[in-house]
């Protein structure tokens, strides 16, 4: 009797839907308060790429794009631009990660959040590593073993997370940055 019903019970454990292991951590709304915290406004842009500007991302970013559509929130006091941040759901193993990815004036990433996760836990990429683009920027090469080192056990997260940086990256530079020069010594 005792071992039909741990057998049961381990059956209702297996089909039971994994939302123990998939986490919405922040909304958008909050995510953008806590971006630019300092902001009088947070204006919501919509961006219709075209081919010209998907084909310098591209090859800017070294990755495809997945859509020519994109939101762009420019935070602002006043007429000074405190930053962009843009919002990225991307596909890691079989599941998606949601991350902001909030970009200087200057074009350099200031933070980026995963606000939602619903891959295993252990595949989410740490905020210790993600620390270590802050400052970065389009420019930047960003590759994975060489100027940022891998996940253990978490490659595909962290090669799929570095992609998208670029990719982010790459859409503020050539969308809101293009006539925007800006020394990186300036940045310092």
């Amino acid at each position: 009797m005792n071992r039909k019903l741990i057998s049961i019970i381990l059956l209702l454990i297996l089909l039971v839907p994994g939302s123990s292991i998939s986490k919405v951590f922040m909304k958008r709304d909050e995510a953008l308060k806590t971006a630019f915290p300092d902001a009088d406004t947070i204006e919501k842009k919509d961006v219709f790429l075209t081919e010209v500007q998907t084909g310098e991302i591209e090859a800017l970013a070294q990755s495809k794009l997945d859509s020519r559509l994109y939101i762009i929130y420019v935070g602002k006091r006043g007429d000074e631009t405190l930053g962009y941040a843009i919002i990225d759901t991307h596909t890691l193993r079989t599941k998606t990660e949601t991350v902001m990815f909030v970009i200087n004036p200057d074009g350099s990433l200031r933070q980026a959040e995963i606000l939602a996760f619903f891959e295993p836990p252990e595949y989410m990429a740490g905020s210790n590593w993600i620390s270590l683009y802050y400052g970065k920027d389009a420019d930047d090469s960003l590759k994975l073993g060489k100027d940022i080192p891998n996940i253990t056990g978490a490659t595909i997260t962290s090669n799929s997370l570095a992609q998208a940086m670029r990719r982010m990256l790459s859409i503020i530079m050539v969308t809101q940055l293009e006539n925007k020069t800006v020394d990186k010594e300036e940045r310092k």
